[in-house]
C-alpha cells in the first residue's frame, strides 16, 4: 500500500488503526523506509492519540465530548498531535453531529483547541458551500479531505447512486477551494478521496493526482 501511495504520486496517507493492521511503531518504520508520511489517523482519542504518536502522525481525526475537550486536547498536544473534526453526512441524529458548515463552526466554538478537517464532498452533499466554509474557518482549518461529487448530489443526500466521483469529473469548484485555501494561508495537508473502490483504483488515483497538478498542486 505504501508503495502504491508513492507510485500514484501522493506523499502521504490517512487510515484507521484497524485498517492498517500493524502497531504504530511498525507503521513509522515502514513509512520511513518507503519515503511516505503517515499524515493522520482516524480513531477515538483514547486509541488514536497513542497510535498516532507511535506512527508519527501529527493529526488525529476524531470526535470529543464537550466536557472532555480540555483533557484530550492537552493529551494530544503533549505528543505533538492536533485534534480535527470532520463533517460527515448521515450523522444528524448523533449527539454532537457535524454535517454542515454551521455544525462545524458550532462544534469548534464549543471545543476550544479542536481544529477542522472540512470535507468538500460531505459539505456539498449536505448543502454547505465548501469554499465559503474554508474561508469562514480561517486558521481553524488545519487539514482537508478533498472529494468531488456529481452535480445532482449537491444538497441532495437522498439521491440514488454513488455520492462521490473522481476528482475533476464532478461539480466541485476545485479552483475555488484552492483559492480559498490560499486566502487563509493554508499550509497543511490535502487528502484526496474517492470513497469507493474502482475496478482500476490505481489509475483513478493517478487521474486525480494529475487534476491537482494541473491546478499547480
Amino acid at each position: 500500500r505504501l508503495q502504491l501511495t508513492k507510485e500514484t504520486g501522493y506523499a502521504g496517507f490517512e487510515a484507521k488503526p484497524a485498517e492498517i493492521g500493524h502497531p504504530g511503531e511498525a507503521v513509522r518504520a515502514k513509512c520511513a523506509a518507503a519515503g511516505v508520511t503517515c499524515v493522520a489517523i482516524g480513531a477515538g482519542p483514547q486509541e488514536g492519540i497513542p497510535y498516532a504518536a507511535a506512527a508519527g502522525a501529527g493529526i488525529l481525526r476524531t470526535a470529543v465530548a464537550k466536557d472532555q475537550t480540555k483533557r484530550w486536547v492537552e493529551a494530544a498536544g503533549e505528543r505533538g498531535i492536533i485534534l480535527t473534526v470532520h463533517p460527515h453526512v448521515g450523522t444528524r441524529d448523533t449527539p454532537g453531529a457535524v454535517e454542515t458548515r454551521e455544525d462545524l463552526l458550532r462544534y469548534l466554538d464549543e471545543r476550544p483547541g479542536v481544529f477542522a478537517c472540512p470535507d468538500t464532498g460531505h459539505l456539498a452533499l449536505c448543502g454547505s458551500d465548501p469554499v465559503q466554509t474554508i474561508r469562514d474557518l480561517g486558521s481553524r482549518c488545519r487539514y482537508l479531505h478533498l472529494k468531488d461529487l456529481p452535480a445532482h448530489r449537491i444538497n441532495n443526500r437522498h439521491a440514488p447512486g454513488e455520492k462521490f466521483c473522481e476528482l475533476g469529473t464532478g461539480a466541485l469548484d476545485l479552483a475555488g477551494v484552492l483559492k480559498a485555501l490560499e486566502e487563509i494561508r493554508y499550509e497543511g495537508w490535502i487528502m484526496v478521496e474517492r470513497d469507493s473502490r474502482e475496478p482500476d483504483y490505481v489509475q483513478s488515483a493517478k487521474n486525480m493526482r494529475a487534476v491537482l497538478r494541473k491546478q499547480g498542486c
